[in-house]
């Protein structure tokens, strides 16, 4: 008797194939079948289902299904425990009535769910079954002509394909992970080609359901290769095509629990880019949504974990705990060995060493009987850190050996250089064979400074510069400093200050007239100075590439080029051939020029070296708790508001007694920067550099801590305290009140590797002063910066002076004409640059946007919201940011160019610095005249016009011969005025902000 299908019409025409002799099921009742045609059954094994009845075997066939789909709703709210019993039951069902594919699919099912579990051994070996049965029963399908049951084993094959891109992702095999996601696009496409004669809707993806969850395994494929922008961009276009189907009854399950996949993976995203808070609120959202489920209780784990750095230690533990046990009972072994692990993290930050090991052993367990081998890495990094907190170096060593050996075969380069950190950590906390230490270290910190600009997300390469980048750049300049080794370190700094290029320039697309583009503009930002502006959005190809190769002297190559090389071969670092580049300035004829680069790793890194000896180098470490106290005093005095704080405010703070509004109070300011951020050894030099009568040139590249330091100001310690001295005591170490500008003048230092176009040709002045900006009044946040003007206002007399020297741009017969205009946007400064110009003099606001690309910095013209731009319009305007001038046809900047406005030098205090200032240096601008504060206008000091003197100053100096002198000597003419007459007009907070960045000389004009 034949139950079930019907039978073939046709007895096979073949010998038995080889496959099927020694195999105990060749699928869908195929030993019946060799009984019906007559054939020997005995190569095919025990019939037992043909001693069922046709109505047995219906029975047990709805039973089958029912039984399914209870595991599978079990299997979506992560009931692992009684999800494996009914898969259980399905399996012994499918036993009885000889159905291979019933047996693959709850095999598959189990595979998905020992994945979901942790369980990876188990998920491989189910999945491996599932393809390894897959095609046994493809040739019994062929030999018996049975071809119905292919279109029933298909989907089990794309479910257990489906574990296998996980398990790859995981491992780091990215190229297996997209081959087996591409082989299931191609089936899904011939099945839909083939249409429902041939296939079940289930098989067709009538939804799109299947296509969504390709597209969350391409996320994470994403996140693996380290594209977080990517997948961040991903994941919200799958998030709205699952809200789209939310309503869908035939697949609301599903979609359920995509939905939460998605949540989770975007928070993971977020997280990895530095969005804390909004990767919380994610996790928020899935515990409130599933609450009481076992997926609530594994973001819950991620919770604790953000409680416990906010200083709940003890919620947190008790949270992981509670979770733990709700995984448990679930039967998620992976999942439990996850909020071991936390919990042991917690503990080894609290110091309980004892109980963290603990807890990384449980977790070990699991894992292990998990197969879990990117698990047991992190486990045996954990282990290592417990033992190195005890002193217990063999035992550490080992661990970190361990799991340096298991990310090497991974080829997973993250987790090597996650391995080799915990290696170095530990050697560099023994303290012994310190030259064998540095030679993990050094090409590791290398490699993690590189691997920054792979990741496409600005969020993601800060993160990874702050987690990653940081740490080990701060253990191996302090390693250095142990093995005295002053000229790695300076190199080391180098390196980290010179910064790439701007990629995605090349071919730029942004036209400044004509149709705005297709750009992604997110939402205008609230509560920040001048109303902020909008994003950047992450569809701009704009990003910092590595820096190429660097010289370090005429007469001697990079060091640190051979470390170089072993971190590329190492780590798979990415090396593009590129033109090497000077790190060194060209001197000044008849001056001595110092050359001054800092770097935040931790601690801030200070080297400096001059034009006469490139090849002594000094280096100097700078106390993190020193740098915060000088920027907490500068923060105080500065102009720039503060979160929350308004205009007016923030210039009333600044020209208080305690900060810019008395000699006393700025003396002091000036006394602990210079107390805090400038070496003894500097100091020295410095004034015998001066005492020949040559005034020295002092030029700087500051860390983004220090990028609001007004350099010259600084006093000129005489003697070093010998105790940390309380403020009312540091005028013990000083005799008078020398400042840097008295003996030096300063200027800033672009970074050595920004390649830039070659400037204009000479020609007219350009002037863009106080543009007025549409839909603004004269007296708002974006009105006036000059105020009003008359023909005898010193401005507007020094523009008639310089209109009768000749032709100004934009064309104009009076100084009047020149200042409030409405027609300076981007459109006339495109048409005014196109041409020959000898310098562009901008005054007027400068703004900060925050958004994916970190704080940028934006010109505000007269430009209308119509006009294309990458900043969301603030009502009528559109602000021009340095995107928009990176990314525009505008052709050249003239040689010198003024940027005067509200921090317009803030460029240096940002991770990746880009902003005006350093486009207009990429744009050919050899010398850009900006400020490091926000300027408060002239209505601060009524009956005097403290900005019109700065902007003539700057104007004239520009005008000159050699800028950078003239600015220097004109602010030491203010610093005098000032001693002499200290009062709010005469304040050090209208001109100490302005400096110069001098490129002129650097040698690296190279067309990009």
């Amino acid at each position: 008797m034949l139950v079930g299908m019907p039978p073939p019409r046709n007895p096979p025409d073949r010998p038995l194939p080889p496959e099927l002799g020694p195999a105990s099921s060749h699928g869908y009742n195929c030993r019946c079948v060799a009984r019906y045609f007559g054939l020997d059954p005995a190569p095919y094994g025990e019939l037992p289902a043909c001693s069922l009845s046709e109505r047995q075997y219906r029975k047990l066939l709805v039973e089958a299904s029912r039984v399914q789909d209870e595991a599978k709703r079990l299997a979506v709210t992560r009931n692992v425990a009684d999800a494996q019993r009914k898969y259980a039951r399905m399996r012994e069902i499918a036993q009885r009535l000889d159905r291979t594919d019933l047996e693959v699919a709850a095999v598959s099912d189990l595979a998905m769910l020992c994945y979901s579990a942790g369980d990876l051994r188990n998920a491989r070996q189910c999945a491996e079954a599932v393809l390894n049965v897959f095609k046994v029963s493809a040739v019994a399908i062929v030999h018996f002509g049975q071809y119905a049951e292919a279109r029933m084993i298909e989907g089990s094959r794309e479910v257990a394909e489906r574990v296998l891109i996980s398990l790859a992702t995981e491992e780091g095999d990215v190229a297996k992970a997209r081959e087996l996601i591409a082989g299931q696009r191609r089936r899904a496409a011939f099945r839909k080609e083939a249409g429902p004669d041939q296939y079940p809707p289930e098989l067709l993806d009538v939804h799109g359901v299947d296509e969504l969850e390709l597209r969350i395994f391409d996320v994470r494929v994403q996140i693996a290769a380290g594209d977080f922008a990517g997948a961040r961009t991903a994941i919200e276009e799958i998030s709205a095509a699952l809200d789209a189907l939310a309503e869908n009854d035939e697949v609301r399950e599903r979609v359920v629990h995509q939905q939460a996949m998605v949540r989770a993976e975007r928070a993971r995203i977020r997280q990895a880019g530095g969005e804390d808070a909004e990767a919380r609120a994610d996790l928020l959202r899935l515990t409130a949504q599933h609450a009481g489920s076992p997926m609530a209780a594994k973001a819950g784990i991620g919770l604790a974990e953000a409680r416990a750095l906010a200083g709940d230690f003890p919620g947190a533990v008790s949270a992981i705990v509670t979770a733990r046990d709700e995984l448990a009972a679930a039967g998620l072994t992976g999942d439990v060995a996850e909020a071991s692990h936390a919990l042991g993290t917690l503990l080894l930050h609290a110091g309980d060493v004892a109980q963290a090991r603990a807890q990384f052993d449980h977790a070990r367990t699991i894992r292990t009987a998990n197969g879990d081998v990117p698990g047991l890495r992190l486990v045996d990094t954990a282990l290592a850190r417990c033992a190195a907190a005890e002193g217990d170096w063999a035992t550490a060593e080992d661990h970190a050996a361990r799991a340096r050996e298991s990310a090497r075969s991974s080829g997973d380069w993250a987790d090597l250089l996650h391995t080799d950190f915990v290696a170095a950590s530990i050697g560099f906390a023994r303290g012994e064979d310190l030259p064998a230490v540095l030679d993990l270290l050094l090409p590791l910190t290398l490699a993690a400074a590189e691997y920054r600009f792979e990741f496409v997300s600005p969020e993601a390469r800060r993160a990874w510069a702050r987690d990653i980048a940081a740490p080990t750049m701060g253990m191996a300049l302090a390693l250095l400093a142990r093995l005295e080794e002053p000229r790695l370190a300076a190199e080391l700094v180098e390196r980290t200050c010179a910064v790439g290029a701007y990629t995605g320039t090349e071919e730029r697309s942004l036209g400044l007239t004509g149709a705005l583009p297709t750009l992604e503009v997110g939402p205008v930002a609230e509560g920040l100075p001048l109303a902020a502006l909008g994003s950047v959005t992450s569809s701009l190809p704009l990003r910092l590439a590595p820096p190429p190769p660097l010289r370090w002297s005429p007469s001697s190559p990079m060091e640190l080029d051979r470390w170089l090389a072993v971190a590329a071969e190492r780590y798979r670092l990415p090396r593009p051939v590129a033109e090497t580049v000077e790190t060194w300035p060209a001197a000044k004829p008849g001056r001595e020029t110092f050359l001054l680069r800092f770097a935040d790793a931790g601690h801030t890194f200070l080297t400096w070296r001059t034009t006469e000896d490139l090849d002594t180098v000094h280096t100097h470490p700078i106390d993190f708790a020193l740098v915060g106290t000088a920027r907490q005093f500068l923060d105080a005095a500065s102009p720039t508001p503060h979160e929350g704080e308004s205009v007016a405010d923030a210039v009333r703070r600044s020209l208080s007694e305690d900060a810019f509004g008395s000699f006393a109070g700025e003396q002091r300011l000036a006394r602990v920067l210079a107390l805090n951020l400038l070496p003894a050894d500097l100091v020295e030099r410095l004034r015998r550099a001066a005492g020949d009568g040559n005034r020295p040139l002092l030029r700087i590249q500051p860390s983004p801590s220090l990028a609001g330091v007004p350099w010259g100001l600084l006093a000129l310690p005489d003697r070093r305290a010998g105790h940390v001295l309380e403020i009312d005591e540091i005028g013990l170490c000083f005799d008078g009140d020398e400042r840097v500008l008295d003996v030096a003048d300063v200027s800033l230092v672009a970074p050595s590797a920004i390649p830039r176009r070659p400037s204009s040709a000479d020609g007219p002045p350009v002037y863009l002063l106080d543009p007025r900006i549409p839909g603004q009044s004269a007296f708002g946040e974006l009105g006036s910066v000059l105020g009003k003007q008359d023909a005898a206002s010193p401005l507007i007399r020094h523009l008639d002076e310089r209109l009768a020297d000749g032709p100004v741009l934009p064309a104009a017969e009076r100084g009047l004409d020149l200042v409030r205009r409405t027609d300076t946007d981007r459109r006339l400064l495109a048409e005014l640059l196109a041409g020959r110009c000898s310098r562009l003099v901008f005054v007027g606001h400068v703004s900060r946007v925050r958004d994916e690309y970190g704080a940028q910095t934006a010109l505000h013209l007269s430009c209308a919201a119509d006009l294309p731009g990458t900043a969301a319009p603030i009502g009528a305007h559109r602000p021009f940011t340095a995107a928009d001038l990176a990314l525009s046809e505008m052709d050249t900047m003239p040689a010198r160019v003024a940027l005067v406005g509200c921090a317009s030098a803030s460029d240096f205090g940002l991770a990746e610095p880009f902003g005006v200032l350093l486009a207009a240096v990429a744009a050919g601008a050899g010398l850009v005249a900006a400020t490091v504060w926000a300027l408060p206008t002239s209505a601060a000091v009524p009956g005097a016009d403290p900005m019109s003197e700065l902007v003539i100053a700057v104007d004239t100096a520009l005008a000159g011969e050699d800028p950078v002198t003239e600015l220097c000597a004109w602010q030491r003419s203010r610093l005098a005025r000032w001693r002499e007459n200290p009062e709010p007009a005469t304040s050090p907070v209208f001109w100490a902000p302005l400096t110069c960045l001098d490129a002129t000389d650097d040698g690296k004009t190279w067309v990009r």
